[in-house]
C-alpha cells in the first residue's frame, strides 16, 4: 500500500511474530533482504548472536542484505508486522532525484517498489531508542522522511512509555522533507510541523526546533535522521536551547554520500 508516491507500506506474516513483544513505540528490526538467488531459510528460523550473526548463517549463495526498519504495527494475533519504507531513486515521483534520493537508495527501497505477496524475507527482533527520563515532561522530536515511520509510531502510540498516555500538545514534532507529496497525516495529539525544503538546503528547519519551546522546559529530544542533520540538530539543542546531552536520543539513520553496511 502506498501512504505517498515515495512511502510503500508492506505488511509482514510469519508464525513466530504471534510470540514477537514490542517493546517501545519505535522499535526497530532487522529486515533480510532476498538477492536475485532468493532467500532460503529454514521454517524454524536461525539463531545467531546478532541480526548480522544470522545473516552470516545463511549459505553464500543466498545471503541477504540486511536493512533496519521500525515496526509500524504489529498484529500478534495474525502474526503480523507492518513496515513503512521510503523509495528512492527511480522508483521515485520526481525528476530532480536529489542528493537524498541517490544516497539513500539501495536494496531497501528496491526491495519495497517490487515485493509481490508470498515473496520471502527474514525478520530479526531489535530494539527501540525512544527512553524519555521525565515522560510528562516538554518533548522534542526532529526527523526527516527515513525516520518519519518511528517517529509516527511514537507520536500515535497509545502507550508511548510505560504508564503514560499518548503524546499531547506537550510534544512539539519538527519534520523535514524534500517535497509536499512527502507529507501524510499523523494522528497524534503532539504539535507536527512539517517543513518542505523544495529545494532548499538540508538542515533549513533546524533553527526552528526551538519555536514556541522555552528552553528550559524542554525535557527530553528525540533526534533521527541523516547524520550530519542530528549532529547539527543536536549541536543546536545544546548551545541554543541549553538541553543537557543525557536528554537527547539521536541516531544517524544514513549518511549522505554512503551506501549504509
Amino acid at each position: 500500500m502506498s501512504l505517498t508516491p515515495r512511502m510503500r507500506r508492506i505488511t509482514l506474516h510469519a508464525p513466530q511474530l504471534t510470540d514477537y513483544e514490542l517493546l517501545r513505540p519505535d522499535d526497530f528490526f532487522a529486515l533480510l533482504i532476498p538477492g536475485p538467488a532468493g532467500l532460503d531459510l529454514p521454517a524454524d528460523g536461525l539463531v545467531g548472536s546478532s541480526p548480522r550473526g544470522v545473516a552470516d548463517l545463511i549459505g553464500d549463495r543466498c545471503r541477504p542484505e540486511l536493512r533496519w526498519y521500525t515496526v509500524r504495527a504489529h498484529r500478534p494475533d495474525v502474526g503480523e508486522v507492518d513496515v513503512d519504507i521510503v523509495l528512492h531513486g527511480d522508483h521515485g515521483d520526481h525528476g530532480d532525484h536529489s542528493d537524498h534520493d541517490h544516497a539513500a537508495s539501495g536494496p531497501g527501497g528496491r526491495w519495497a517498489a517490487t515485493v509481490t505477496p508470498g515473496d520471502v524475507a527474514g525478520f530479526v527482533e531489535g530494539n527501540g531508542l525512544y527512553s524519555p527520563t521525565d515522560p510528562s515532561g516538554r518533548q522534542v522530536f526532529f526527523a526527516d522522511v527515513t525516520a518519519l515511520p518511528a517517529l509516527s509510531s511514537i507520536l500515535t502510540s497509545p502507550e508511548p512509555a510505560p504508564g503514560v498516555a499518548a503524546l499531547g500538545s506537550q510534544a512539539t514534532a519538527h519534520i523535514e522533507v524534500d517535497h509536499d507529496s512527502d507529507i501524510h497525516p499523523i494522528a497524534t495529539g503532539a504539535t507536527v510541523h512539517w517543513h518542505v525544503r523544495d529545494g532548499g538546503p538540508p538542515g533549513l528547519s533546524i533553527p526552528r526546533v526551538l519555536d514556541g519551546v522555552a528552553p528550559e522546559e524542554i525535557s527530553y529530544a528525540w533526534i533521527c535522521a541523516e547524520a550530519s542533520l542530528v549532529q547539527e540538530a543536536r549541536r543546536f539543542l545544546i548551545a541554543q536551547g541549553g538541553v543537557a546531552k543525557e536528554l537527547i536520543t539521536f541516531s544517524g539513520y544514513w549518511r549522505q554520500g554512503e551506501a549504509r553496511t
